[in-house]
Parts: structure tokens; C-alpha cells; sequence
């Protein structure tokens, strides 16, 4: 089983670092970094869904096709579920589970993210505990701002662009303290998937995907799907409760 991961906003993929050795062998882990940011850095960062599509289809292009599924987070989130509704453009066949974590769902009014230029206010805030705010402040204004701009306004695409829910077993995840996608706001993804959906939370803030229970909630959701018939798939569900 491959799992393909998508970051959050204003990051790159160093959340997945270590993903392949805590999830083992019998999962691929391809983390995607977009661009303009880590060893993308000098490339421009994307902000239009055609651009989107050009380099999701690259990463599925380069890897001969297996089963799958797709991590999101906050930002990554909302690109997992768009690929997963347009999975067609990308793979021969669905992803066999979409999680989607810290992000809530996109018909949900979300201020930071809706309005078009949100404050330098807005912007630190949803950096909130990530280590961002500690930078120096001519990095936070030349890079990292910038780069929280132009992510928010693909994630202001993605979430004008979904119009329907993906038929592929949904599994929502909150952090126990984030104050953006807690688990009441998670909860209202259950309405963007025909399929199965299910609900856990995960000890942390906003940024709970650096936390080591995710990994292990992740290896066992997918292990679920793994055993299940492909009949089934559609139908699987995670044992509810708290990592």
C-alpha cells in the first residue's frame, strides 16, 4: 500500500520525515512537496488548480500504479480530497482510504483562508505553535508570509472548486487542543464522502502531525483497509476513539 502525503500550509514535507520507518515495510510513504518551498524553493509556488493537476499527475506518473491512499494535512487536507474526487486524472483506479487532518471541510466559512487578503494578524496566528513564530522577523515577512499567502489562496481554490463529496472511505482527524479543526468542525466532513466515515482524535494542536500516536493510527487504518475485500473497501471503517 502506497500512501501519498500532502503538508500544510506554509511547510514543506519534513512532517513525513520519519513516516517510513515508524509505518514499516509494508507501506510506501511519498510525501509531495509542492513548490517554492525546501529543495523547491526557486520554483514558483502554485496557486492555480490546473497547476495543481499538473504536479499531482507528474508524482503518480513517476511510480508504477498500486493501491493507495492519501494523507492530508490542514492545506494538504483539501488537495487529498480534491484528488481523491478527481482521482481519474491521476491514477487507473480510486484511493482505497482519503484521511484528511486539521482542516475543516470546505463548506465551512474559514476567515483566514476565504478572505482574500487576510491580516498579517490572521497569517501569525495560524502559524500558532508551529516553531514559525520564533523565526527571525525579516525571514517571517520575506519568506514565510509570502509563502502562507500563496497556500492560502490554493487552499481558497480547492475549496470554491469542491462541489461534491468523493466516493472513497473518509477517515477525519483533530488534534484534542486545536482551536481551527477541532472535533465538532472535523466532524462536517462526513458530508464529503459517499463512502464510510469515521472520526478520531489525535493528542496535540493544529500541528498534531508531528506527533508520534499519528503514525500509528495511520499504519492501523491502513492495515484495515489492506485486510478488507476489495468488495468492501468502500465500507471500511476505523474503530472509533483517541489515539
Amino acid at each position: 500500500m502506497r500512501l501519498y502525503c500532502f503538508h500544510h500550509a506554509g511547510a514543506g514535507t519534513t512532517s513525513f520525515a520519519p513516516w517510513p520507518r515508524l509505518l514499516g515495510p509494508s507501506f510506501e510513504v511519498v510525501p509531495v512537496l509542492l513548490p517554492g518551498r525546501d529543495a523547491r524553493i526557486h520554483e514558483p509556488r502554485i496557486t492555480e488548480l490546473t497547476d495543481l493537476h499538473r504536479e499531482v499527475r507528474n508524482v503518480f506518473d513517476s511510480r508504477p500504479p498500486v493501491p493507495y491512499a492519501l494523507y492530508g494535512h490542514s492545506l494538504g487536507a483539501l488537495v487529498a480530497h480534491h484528488v481523491a474526487d478527481q482521482w481519474q486524472r491521476f491514477a487507473p483506479t480510486p484511493p482505497q482510504l482519503l484521511v484528511v487532518g486539521a482542516s475543516p471541510p470546505p463548506d465551512m466559512r474559514v476567515p483566514v483562508i476565504d478572505d482574500a487578503l487576510p491580516s498579517e494578524h490572521q497569517l501569525l496566528r495560524l502559524l500558532g505553535h508551529s516553531g514559525a513564530r520564533a523565526l527571525p522577523v525579516e525571514v517571517l515577512q520575506t519568506r514565510i508570509l509570502p509563502l502562507l499567502r500563496d497556500d492560502l489562496a490554493l487552499a481558497r481554490a480547492l475549496r470554491l472548486a469542491a462541489e461534491r463529496p468523493a466516493d472513497v472511505p473518509l477517515l477525519a482527524l483533530s488534534g484534542t487542543r486545536d482551536e481551527l479543526a477541532g472535533p465538532d468542525t472535523m466532524a462536517g466532513w462526513s458530508r464529503w464522502t459517499t463512502a464510510a466515515f469515521t472520526q478520531r482524535t489525535i493528542p496535540g494542536d493544529h500541528y498534531f502531525v508531528r506527533e508520534t500516536a499519528l503514525p500509528g493510527l495511520l499504519m492501523d487504518a491502513l492495515a484495515a483497509v489492506t485486510r478488507a475485500p476489495e468488495s468492501t473497501t468502500r465500507a471500511v471503517r476505523i474503530a472509533p476513539g483517541t489515539a
